[in-house]
């Protein structure tokens, strides 16, 4: 039974939570493209993963994930952005199969 109890701890801690952001949750970033990172506590599927950016009136715009980046990384870029509200929303696979999702909130002055 210890065993057991032994062998599912790591399963159950490989959730990817999103551990750095940048842009940082709530920045303020210059007009222009935004290099966007988000980097995770484990390793995620890039293949199973999505990222987009939700622009001031609310609508959703589908970003490309470089599939080239570390096992733990999000990496994308925006285009080119003017003054107002946007958020990045992701939603990420695990390699263990969980999925979790989120938004980083930013402001572009």
């Amino acid at each position: 039974m210890a065993l057991c109890l032994l062998s599912c701890v790591p399963r159950a801690l490989a959730h990817a939570v999103l551990q750095k952001s940048s842009p940082a949750i709530d920045a303020s970033v210059h007009p222009g493209a935004v290099p966007v990172l988000l980097t995770f506590n484990s390793r995620i599927d890039a293949g199973h993963s999505s990222l987009s950016l939700l622009l001031p009136d609310g609508k959703p715009v589908s970003l490309a994930i470089d599939t080239t980046a570390a096992a733990n990384v999000v990496r994308s870029q925006t285009s080119p952005l003017a003054p107002g509200k946007y958020a990045l929303r992701w939603q990420v696979m695990a390699t263990d199969g969980h999925i979790t999702r989120g938004e980083v909130p930013f402001v572009v002055k």
